[in-house]
């Protein structure tokens, strides 16, 4: 586990589980954002919200383990949605086309944001892999 990565399970609501990760999420790191995601997952809470705005840096592992979970997530007819990703994340979702498949909201009302993405989630299922 990198203490440079923090992912908290700030509220947990049924379906529904917002995460608020800070730090930095590299090839060092990523399995702490990827564990925790797939058990919330694994115990029900299949939408979930990434709150970034603390995220400093991402590389391709934290893209990876996004669309890792995404996946994960609609085995379970469930979603993933991003908030407050920081400009350089934004720059790299766009760049692969992730940015299609995952939704960013830049409000920093997290909690709209998450019931937005539950609802998104019966919306066009492309498949992703």
């Amino acid at each position: 586990m990198n203490p440079d990565l923090r992912v908290v399970v700030q509220q947990a609501d049924g379906l529904r589980a917002l995460l608020v990760v800070t730090g930095e999420i590299d090839y060092h790191s990523v399995q702490t954002l990827t564990r925790t995601a797939l058990e919330l997952i694994d115990q029900g809470r299949v939408h979930l919200l990434l709150d970034l705005s603390g995220v400093g840096f991402c590389d391709s592992s934290g893209l990876n383990a996004m669309i890792l979970i995404l996946n994960h997530a609609r085995t379970r007819d469930g979603s993933l949605a991003l908030a407050c990703a920081p400009p350089r994340l934004q720059a790299l979702l766009a760049l692969t086309g992730v940015d299609k498949l995952i939704p960013n909201y830049p409000a920093a009302s997290a909690a709209r944001a998450l019931r937005k993405a539950g609802r998104s989630a019966k919306a066009g299922r492309a498949s992703v892999g």
